[in-house]
């Protein structure tokens, strides 16, 4: 039998952060207060309505036995309520303060800037379509250059579509470095944060622990580039797509498992995986898991700024914390813990679709996996049965977002997923196993080249295979009614279920005392 999902305050106050964090950019700052101001009203007076209730039904049923017991437990109802009221005006503030947009500040009109000043924020991509190949990368900018070649100050994150001919250079600097950039805002652009650049000067260097860092990337994209499942397992390994066989990655995306290519929890989780193999012996689990934290740190410095991976390497940290100080471990606490600390530290992040997407399937694993596993237990093998929930259970979460972006959704993902997950992940694991032969013996990774390709080919054709069903057209709002309804009664079936399992323990515990006294009786009277 399954268990409930229990509301915890940290959850209470991710959910309360998460609904004014997308609702702030559409409020205007009196209207936004007017709306949090009643909404926490109306939740303090619900909160408090259904504590009423809860006290009162432990009032009645149990001041006959006890009148002390009873007013106790009524007590530490109160201080319960008034634990989650506090939880969720701090998570509403704090989704508010989040969300509200941050505008870029060009200190010039937009239509008047010729050049911008800024630092890399993160390593140039390429982007390739029929238009032809160029880049894309963010700036922090500082200074701003205006057609009569007056410079002033200015702030905020830009997003820049670079030439061809100066991707190479860019990839070689890195992030970190200060650049110049002549070009144009475009003029369709919401808020003057996309910029077009013809030109591109690099005025200063980046620092020398991001060039180790840069240097490091090369070095790897370098040594695995050669080999024809190199550009795939730079893609799962460090994010790097840049030599990604793009039919492959249509296939993925046909199949419905395009979040496999973008770097998550279930690459963190390969990873962690393997630390933990090699430290958990030797170091023991404490220590193992320390270790672990400080290589995920550094993992997530290497690859760069992904924000579903971000979230990630937050849980895995805050679990780490919760085992070393033998603090209770509530996975859906930790998830929720880890969406307000992310939106905290980087409040432009939850507006990207990597952001919603993880969330949501992971909260969707964590609260539905177990009830819809629970519908076909003992009807298949447990290890299927277990993927096929989580998979079912992460598609229902998410498909209302896929169908607002994308107009389509792909139910046959849940099946395609239980055989190109595996396989994905057996691939990622040799492809670490690889990179470590590369930096240890080159000689050795010549032999298992052989293998890995003749893996790499198998895998192309069963996503080949898995992509021939296509995705189905669809309207988000009528996807989100059946997503949603098909929760409910997910739940209401785990409810019912319970509730007899209940009645059925109540019964057959009566039985066993009426059984005991009668043996009593029998004894008394002999």
């Amino acid at each position: 039998m399954v268990n409930a999902v229990k509301m915890t305050p940290v959850l209470c106050a991710a959910l309360c952060a998460a609904t004014s964090y997308y609702i702030a950019p559409h409020l205007s700052s009196a209207g936004a207060l007017r709306g949090i101001l009643a909404s926490l009203g109306a939740a303090a007076c619900l909160t408090g309505f259904l504590q009423t209730l809860s006290c009162g039904r432990t009032f009645l049923f149990r001041v006959k036995d006890d009148r002390q017991d009873a007013m106790r437990e009524i007590g530490g109802r109160i201080r319960v309520a008034q634990l989650y009221v506090i939880a969720a005006t701090l998570g509403f503030f704090t989704g508010f303060a989040s969300g509200r947009p941050f505008p870029v500040n060009t200190g010039l009109p937009p239509s008047n800037i010729r050049g911008i000043y800024g630092v890399m924020q993160d390593d140039p991509r390429i982007l390739a379509n029929e238009r032809g190949t160029r880049g894309m990368g963010t700036i922090a900018v500082r200074r701003t250059r205006g057609i009569d070649g007056t410079e002033v100050s200015a702030s905020g994150a830009v997003s820049v579509f670079f030439p061809e001919d100066a991707i190479s250079r860019l990839k070689e600097f890195g992030r970190g470095g200060e650049v110049y950039l002549e070009g144009d805002f475009l003029t369709d652009a919401a808020q003057a944060n996309l910029f077009r650049a013809r030109s591109v000067h690099v005025v200063q260097p980046a620092p020398k622990i991001e060039q180790f860092r840069t240097g490091l990337r090369l070095t790897i994209a370098g040594r695995f580039s050669r080999y024809r499942w190199g550009g795939f397992a730079l893609a799962l390994l460090f994010g790097i797509k840049d030599s990604l066989d793009s039919t492959l990655s249509k296939q993925y995306q046909a199949a419905g498992c395009s979040h496999v290519l973008a770097l998550s929890g279930m690459h963190l989780a390969v990873v962690s995986a393997v630390i933990a193999f090699f430290l958990r012996k030797p170091l023991g689990l404490k220590a193992a898991a320390l270790a672990g934290a400080v290589f995920i740190i550094g993992y997530i410095y290497l690859v760069g700024d992904m924000p579903s991976l971000n979230r990630s390497a937050i849980m895995y940290l805050l679990g780490t914390g919760m085992l070393l100080f033998s603090l209770p471990n509530n996975t859906l606490s930790i998830l929720g813990m880890a969406f307000i600390m992310q939106i905290i530290m980087q409040p432009a992040s939850g507006t990207s679709l990597s952001f919603i997407l993880s969330y949501l399937a992971l909260a969707g694993i964590l609260a539905l996996s177990e009830p819809v596993y629970d519908l076909f237990r003992g009807k298949l093998p447990d290890s299927l049965g277990r993927s096929l929930a989580a998979s079912i259970a992460a598609f229902l979460a998410t498909a209302g977002v896929s169908a607002a972006f994308f107009g389509v959704i792909n139910p046959f993902g849940v099946i395609a997923g239980l055989a190109v997950v595996p396989l994905t992940t057996v691939f990622m694991l040799g492809s670490m196993l690889a990179l470590a032969l590369a930096f240890i013996a080159p000689v050795a990774l010549t032999w298992f080249d052989v293998a890995l390709s003749f893996f790499y080919q198998g895998l192309e054709y069963v996503v080949s295979w898995a992509a021939i069903p296509s995705g189905v057209k669809a309207s988000p709002v009528p996807v989100m009614l059946a997503s949603l309804g098909i929760i409910a009664l997910v739940f209401g079936v785990q409810y019912m279920r319970m509730r007899l399992c209940l009645r059925f323990l109540r019964e057959r515990t009566g039985c066993e005392r009426k059984k005991r006294f009668g043996e009593r009786r029998c004894h008394a009277a002999a």
